[in-house]
């Protein structure tokens, strides 16, 4: 089953809008001005000046003072749930330290399909495997190892063959497709990037 959560920042307009969605804090007022109504807020709501949007919403206000980030019990709430497809937007600006913690979220929860979208990148985790990617509306991916991992890239103008792809390499930034797939074979989970 398959999800959104939509978080803070405003990251555009929202992939698919046949799924249900979660509104975290200002994330609900980015989903009411598309017209679609969260199945539940959730968050301590201290980005929402206007509580008004609120009503008539299932609301889950937690406190300001906690151990998780609000978009982490937000992933917690969906797996609950049973969902197992996230599509997960409002994460990738301002706050550099609460991007880099979804990016350890994305690791944690690497056995749920979670996809990170904003205007100019769409991030998510591909599992050991191999990979056919398809360029859709990004021109460029990037490949990050999680822990190192033997990369294969084929279909590309930069083609890899079983290169040993180290955490603190960032030799896979910025590679493009020559048509309109790229295939990636990796021994290890990495972290790809495909951007605009």
């Amino acid at each position: 089953m398959k999800i959104g959560i939509y978080c803070g920042v405003d990251a555009g307009l929202i992939k698919d809008d046949k799924i249900d969605y979660i509104g975290v804090d200002q994330g609900v007022c980015h989903l009411l001005k598309q017209g679609i109504k969260p199945i539940i807020a959730l968050g301590d709501m201290d980005s929402i000046e206007d509580k008004k949007l609120l009503e008539g919403l299932v609301v889950n206000e937690v406190s300001s003072i906690k151990d998780d980030t609000d978009t982490a019990l937000a992933i917690e709430y969906a797996i609950d749930k049973g969902y197992d497809q996230i599509d997960l937007y409002g994460v990738t600006q301002n706050r550099m330290d609460h991007f880099l913690a979804v990016l350890c979220l994305l690791e944690q929860y690497q056995d749920y399909a979670i996809t990170i979208y904003d205007q100019q990148n769409k991030i998510y985790i591909l599992k050991s495997g191999n990979h056919k990617i398809f360029k859709d509306d990004y021109k460029y991916f990037s490949v990050f190892a999680l822990t190192q991992s033997v990369i294969t890239l084929q279909e590309c103008h930069y083609p890899l063959d079983h290169y040993l792809l180290k955490r603190s390499d960032p030799l896979c930034v910025s590679n493009q497709m020559n048509n309109k797939y790229a295939i990636i074979q990796n021994s290890e989970t990495v972290l790809l990037i495909q951007s605009c």
